[in-house]
């Protein structure tokens, strides 16, 4: 049986998660596919068994896209070629096209080049390898830039693009400012206080180059054959612009409509706006994993080492790694010894030493040795890229919740659309008079236009964020407030997220005086970071440091040096056992009792054990209260790291944590919340690059701000200073504020529900529905100002 493929690309143009539905149906349609769109990321996966397409499938994919008026990134890939005639071209071509995913291929003989298109996310390595095995003639690939840089590249795209986005939104806050002025004045006076001229010249521009979007999307959404909110705020505003263009043009002294279809174009703007920001914050959480990933290595050529692209580095080379570098590949340690920090992979905040044979990783960090490094994975089958497809994984595995404005839309729009009808009907039959059947049918549109419903989500998200913003709390996506105020269980990092992530020195035990002054005196030498912890520790206590001489580091065990004519060692027990130091007898004549799960460091001199100190991760002194907050919240916890058994144990039991998981790598971590997820809601706390994975497939993820910028972009909130009781607080507010939009939505829907029918049956004046409509905005605002009430605390 054949093996199932997955493609992942791009699509823009979606307004609204009806959008995403409709797509993900109209590909699910094409033979052999099954598809998932993400609205969220804007993304769609599809699955789909190669071995039984009969035809292509990307020229499908597009024909859907450009059908349903969506569009997705192209990418050329280009390929150096070795053909000898014509005809060479030809059967090239006509192999290379047979491949489902490609769209179409070109070739150019005198150049000996090939290009072949597809869509932008099914250009790796794999699909790469199949258009040459499909060639009958040798194809090259050809890297014009690295992977990397074209990154960074749609990254810069995308930031020009979040820039046009609040500019058109500052404009748009500028031309509105007279009409919220003129609203507020019509709730105490009857006089208009902007002239008709003046109304129109800001509405225009408002209606037809800041609404352009809306437009768009509604034609969009009719050519799909649905109704969604872009339909809505279509159909009023344009009713209400128009209707009031034909008052100031017929002379009439009806009341005009400009400052409602312009109010509305904004506030829906707004909402679009923040959205485009959450949005934004997943995609970076990709590009912060990708910028880990190293643009070079050096590689042995012959006798000598060059600097390559890592895109041309093959398994088995040999890689050199110089000392404070990253390592560029996965490989087994050929020669060298050093201190590797793999803090991103195993959330330990201890370096690991690395010896022969050995084995490292791709985005690691060396220490103060250089390696030779035999090459057993790069790029794509790297394990640091194989966080980065978790991250895109378990993102996409999130389907989108639907707004409630979007869900009602598609019925609330054929019903308005139908009692503007039968009250243009109904008043014609009844008095046949042509102005007043649509003056009543124009302001049922009018009254149905959501000015409220606009105000409903974005003002309680604008001042529920406010509010957590001060509070240190950065919440970026109306989804995690729809989502926290139902979590039930809460998992925690170890790490860095419950301890400060830095080494502390604990049960300090001196068995002679001189055994400070030396310690002080060799660690001095190191740049380790328990070293550092050391000498810190010693200035705090103003030791002063013993002169020592010929400090030598020895990877994974200590450090020796002389003193006195003798040997002094800092270290481990092995590195100890190796100068034939018997630590046992001497603790023993000591009355002391170790610990064997405790990470011991000893100091001797010459034969004689001077002390020992604990080295620990220090825990936060805030977590055990946090712990205890989220119990009285009703949530339950467990803690999920990559240290030891007896380390993680110990902690929970401190702090009162219900259940653990130690030893857990970023794979397992994202296994353990999968099935937590079984039982209900679950939220991710961590710091490190190693808990992405597990914070993309949480319901809720929460990054702590002194954390990995890969754990803040991936995260749906982050504590901006690393105080775990933030966490509660979190939670406090996102229940505030999704229970203040349920609230603010009541009463949009509550609104529309008694107006219509009133404006339908002529008891609803223009004067009155401008009024109304003010009040019901006022009302939804100043519900969400109330948040600000809110005790957290």
């Amino acid at each position: 049986m054949a093996t199932p493929n997955q493609i992942t690309f791009p699509v823009y143009g979606m307004t609204c998660a009806s959008c995403a539905s409709k797509l993900t149906s109209a590909f699910n349609d094409i033979d052999g596919i099954e598809a998932n769109v993400n609205i969220s990321l804007e993304k769609a996966t599809l699955s789909f068994d190669q071995a039984q397409l009969n035809k292509p499938l990307v020229p499908e994919i597009a024909h859907v896209l450009k059908s349903k008026g969506y569009h997705t990134d192209y990418q050329t890939i280009p390929f150096e070629a070795e053909w000898s005639c014509s005809s060479c071209v030809e059967s090239t071509l006509k192999a290379i096209k047979s491949h489902p995913l490609v769209i179409d291929a070109k070739a150019n003989f005198a150049t000996k080049t090939l290009h072949v298109e597809t869509i932008e996310g099914i250009a790796n390595s794999e699909f790469i390898n199949a258009l040459i095995a499909l060639s009958p003639y040798p194809l090259t690939h050809k890297v014009a830039i690295t992977s990397q840089q074209q990154r960074l590249n749609k990254q810069k795209l995308e930031d020009k693009k979040q820039q046009r986005e609040k500019l058109s939104l500052v404009i748009a806050l500028g031309l509105s400012i007279p009409f919220v002025v003129a609203m507020i004045n019509m709730l105490f006076s009857d006089t208009a206080l902007l002239p008709s001229w003046l109304e129109f010249a800001l509405a225009t521009p408002l209606q037809f180059i800041v609404g352009a979007r809306f437009y768009k999307g509604a034609w969009n959404s009719i050519k799909g054959g649905s109704a969604n909110m872009d339909v809505l705020v279509v159909l009023g505003t344009s009713a209400a612009y128009f209707f009031s263009l034909y008052i100031l043009l017929t002379g009439s002294q009806a009341h005009l409509y400009f400052e409602t279809s312009s109010l509305v174009i904004v506030l829906i703007r707004l909402g679009k706006y923040l959205e485009f920001r959450a949005k934004q914050a997943s995609s970076k959480a990709i590009n912060a994993l990708s910028q880990l990933q190293v643009l070079e290595a050096l590689v042995k050529k012959g006798q000598g080492f060059k600097r390559v692209l890592i895109e041309q580095v093959q398994v088995n080379d040999l890689v050199q790694v110089a000392v404070g570098d990253k390592v560029p590949v996965d490989g087994i340690v050929v020669e060298g010894s050093s201190d590797i920090d793999e803090s991103l992979l195993t959330g330990e905040s201890a370096a690991i030493n690395k010896q022969q044979d050995d084995q490292v990783y791709a985005g690691t960090l060396n220490g103060d040795g250089v390696l030779l490094i035999k090459t057993t994975a790069v790029n794509e089958q790297t394990k640091l890229h194989n966080i980065i497809q978790l991250v895109e994984s378990a993102q996409m595995s999130k389907a989108p919740i639907l707004q409630l404005v979007d869900k009602v839309s598609a019925i609330f729009v054929p019903i308005v659309l139908a009692i503007a009808a039968i009250t243009f009907a109904s008043w014609m039959f009844t008095t046949g008079n042509l102005e007043q059947a649509l003056m009543h049918s124009v302001a049922v549109l009018v009254i149905a236009c959501p000015c409220a419903l606009g105000l409903a989500t974005p003002t309680a998200m604008v001042v529920g964020t406010g509010l957590a913003a001060q509070k240190g709390i950065l919440i970026k996506d109306i989804n995690t407030l729809q989502l926290a105020h139902k979590l039930n269980h809460i998992a925690f990092d170890k790490t860095g997220t419950l301890t400060k992530g830095q080494v502390s020195i604990n049960d300090v035990t001196s068995f002679d005086p001189a055994f400070l002054p030396l310690l002080m005196g060799i660690q001095q030498s190191s740049k380790h970071p328990i070293a550092k912890a050391v000498v810190a520790y010693c200035e705090t206590l103003n030791i002063d440091a013993e002169t020592i001489s010929q400090p030598q580091n020895i990877h994974g065990e200590g450090l020796h040096s002389r003193f006195q004519e003798q040997d002094v060692l800092v270290g481990n027990s092995k590195l100890l056992q190796h100068f034939d130091i018997n630590i046992e007898q001497q603790l023993a004549s000591n009355e002391v009792n170790i610990d064997p799960n405790l990470n011991v460091i000893y100091l001797s001199h010459g034969q004689s054990l001077l002390g020992y100190f604990v080295i620990a991760d220090q825990v936060r002194p805030e977590s055990k209260e946090t712990i205890t907050e989220l119990n009285k919240l009703g949530l339950s916890t467990t803690l999920i790291s990559g240290d030891k058994h007896s380390v993680v144990k110990s902690m929970s039991n401190d702090l009162g944590i219900a259940h653990f998981y130690a030893e857990q790598t970023p794979e397992q971590k994202l296994q353990q919340l999968s099935t937590l997820q079984q039982d209900g809601l679950v939220a991710m706390v961590g710091d490190g690059v190693n808990d992405a994975p597990a914070l993309a497939q949480a319901d809720v993820s929460i990054a702590m701000g002194g954390g990995s910028d890969v754990a803040k972009q991936t995260a749906s909130m982050t504590l901006m200073h690393d105080d775990p009781r933030l966490i509660a607080m979190a939670i406090k507010l996102s229940r505030a504020t999704w229970t203040t939009i349920r609230q603010n939505l009541f009463w949009a829907f509550i609104f529309n529900t008694l107006a219509i029918p009133a404006a339908a049956l002529g008891y609803l004046s223009s004067s009155v529905a401008a009024i109304a409509m003010s009040a019901s905005s006022l009302i939804v605002l100043s519900n969400s100002l109330l948040l600000k009430r809110t005790r957290l605390q």
